[in-house]
């Protein structure tokens, strides 16, 4: 096939692919824009079926583009001087746009599709990111209001410009609090003197029973985040709580929550104004948050790479014990932990290469109520052979050797999990002081009821499952035994009737394979001593089955619990009518 020929259908491709990005945008936005009258109407279980809904619409996209495109290009679909013109015409098609960012992306989920190819391939893929020609123009994101002090007619303005179809409860007071708490914690970080900016964000935040409105305040050159919570009472949307800490906003956009539903129509400027409020906060997290998880993990991706530049560079095995079903390895300098599925499983795991990967699609697609670890899968990685030590790598071709191979100097991966860095809950605990300590094995049954409430049972609750994250929360990253809560049945350990039978080493009843025994959990919930007891005093219910089963017959209801990414102490005090959700 000569060249004029081989090019002649790649403004064909182009438009295929640019058209299927446009309609996945569309309704990636339609789906978004939902998100503003399920919280005015209290429609949560709607609000989570628009959730999972997003989810699937990308990988349909691109199927459908990988699928048009072959149509057009038939026999030099495989030509990658073909797709090295289609790069180029397609840069030209997005540069305009606000959001060429994800354009790109698409364009590579396309092509890696189509060539399965082993690392990136910059002729025919998006390799750096392109500055778009909108980066720096259009109507600012955020309204910004220029003041000596922050008071409640001020905070009243802002609640007001935000144009609900429901009223605020109780507006008067909700603003004199938030002016209050803004007031003290502006004139104790920026000072009390001279004129304050505080900008405040067009776009509202949206997640599961919450509305969230964002901003920052400036003075001097520092700069503090506002995170007003808001919730739709019985009587009317209230504001909940004000975050104003990096730490408390970076655990609202933290990795451990569904994504939100959020308009963004230029995602690159709404993640630089998050950026400057989340300092600590990685640019992938960010995109992540805001429900842009593939171009999310293009951004990982290029971290990741940026550090393996570093001749020194090289990667380790992750602190804590060895997983029976995946082996995983970090990189020092990078936050995040590499996870690959191992070839056999030993014993007692009784599981399959297909079935752990659809947990992870199953942690995928539900609400993680903020306490499963958030997951990128990624295939056809190349890494410098150099950067892993002898020990690593023959450990790691041993139990994963047909997903590892080496190739010259390079070693190749074909399937790979990524997921944030925490420590394991049973290392934390051993190295914790009491206090410390103390506030971990709580919140460690505060996960286990929270997963419940989110209809998620973790199966194996050992606390080397879970991890702490920087900020002291704790969540589950081992998905091997996750299940539905509402299919398990929970039982009471029936009582011998014969001396045979309390003695005997093996169950003397029938153990169905749904069956769990909640009076069995106590053996392992919760390390010997003060800590143990500090667990069972606050959470002894998790070994009664009335608990677990309570928790069944509200999901049986179509109840949905109140999960809140931030302290109870940090909520605002209110009258119980007005508090109820």
């Amino acid at each position: 096939m000569n060249s004029n020929t081989t090019l002649r259908p790649v403004a064909a491709a182009v438009a295929a692919i640019h058209s299927a990005y446009d309609h996945y945008a569309r309704g990636f936005d339609e789906i978004t824009a939902r998100a503003r009258s399920r919280f005015e109407c209290r429609d949560w279980s709607g609000a989570q079926a628009d959730a999972t809904e997003r989810l699937v619409l990308y990988k349909a996209h691109v199927d459908g583009a990988v699928a048009d495109v072959h149509d057009i290009l038939e026999d030099a679909v495989m030509e990658r001087t073909v797709w090295a013109a289609m790069k180029s015409d397609h840069a030209a098609r997005v540069v305009s746009r606000a959001d060429a960012e994800l354009a790109e992306t698409f364009f590579n989920s396309v092509t890696r599709r189509v060539f399965s190819t082993v690392g990136v391939d910059p002729a025919i893929e998006y390799l750096h990111p392109t500055a778009s020609v909108t980066d720096d123009n259009g109507t600012p994101i955020y309204e910004t209001h220029s003041t000596d002090r922050v008071d409640a007619n001020l905070v009243r303005q802002l609640l007001l410009s935000f144009a609900w179809a429901v009223p605020y409860a109780q507006l008067e007071r909700d603003a004199a609090l938030v002016a209050e708490l803004i007031d003290a914690r502006a004139g104790e970080v920026l000072g009390a003197e001279g004129q304050i900016q505080l900008d405040l964000l067009r776009s509202v935040f949206y997640r599961n029973k919450g509305a969230y409105l964002v901003g920052r305040i400036r003075a001097g050159g520092k700069v503090i985040p506002l995170v007003l919570p808001l919730l739709h009472a019985e009587r009317g949307i209230v504001v909940d709580a004000v975050l104003m800490t990096s730490d408390e906003a970076s655990i609202v956009f933290g990795f451990s929550w569904t994504y939100f539903r959020v308009d963004a129509p230029r995602p690159r400027a709404l993640v630089q104004f998050l950026a400057s409020i989340m300092p600590l906060k990685q640019i992938n997290e960010l995109y992540t948050a805001i429900g842009h998880n593939k171009h999310g993990k293009t951004e990982l991706y290029r971290d990741l790479m940026l550090h393996l530049q570093d001749p020194a560079a090289r990667f380790a095995f992750v602190e804590g014990d060895e997983g029976m079903v995946m082996a995983v390895f970090t990189l020092p300098s990078f936050n995040v932990v590499f996870k690959i599925i191992k070839d056999s499983f030993g014993a007692p795991k009784n599981t399959t290469r297909r079935a752990v990967m659809a947990k992870y699609q199953f942690v995928f697609v539900r609400d993680r109520v903020g306490r499963l670890a958030d997951a990128q899968e990624f295939e056809h990685l190349e890494f410098p052979l150099r950067c892993f030590p002898d020990q690593l790598l023959a450990y790691l071709l041993e139990v994963a050797g047909s997903t590892v191979r080496v190739e010259a100097d390079r070693l190749v991966v074909r399937h790979l999990y990524t997921e944030r860095r925490v420590t394991p809950l049973n290392l934390f605990l051993r190295d914790a002081d009491e206090v410390t300590g103390r506030e971990a094995v709580l919140d460690y049954g505060n996960a286990i009821k929270d997963l419940a409430a989110a209809d998620i049972f973790t199966g194996d609750m050992l606390a080397k499952n879970f991890g702490v994250s920087r900020h002291g929360r704790v969540i589950c990253y081992d998905y091997d035994e996750l299940c539905l809560l509402s299919e398990c049945e929970f039982r009471r350990i029936p009582q011998p009737t014969t001396l045979e039978e309390e003695f005997s080493a093996e169950p003397w009843f029938h153990v169905g394979e749904h069956d769990v025994f909640p009076e069995e959990f106590g053996a392992f919930l919760a390390p010997p001593g003060s800590l143990r007891d500090a667990f069972l005093e606050a959470h002894g219910d998790l070994l009664d089955v009335a608990f677990w089963q309570n928790v069944q017959q509200q999901l049986a209801r179509g109840e949905i619990v109140d999960v809140f990414p931030y302290r109870r102490e940090a909520r605002l005090q209110r009258n119980e009518a007005v508090e109820a959700v």
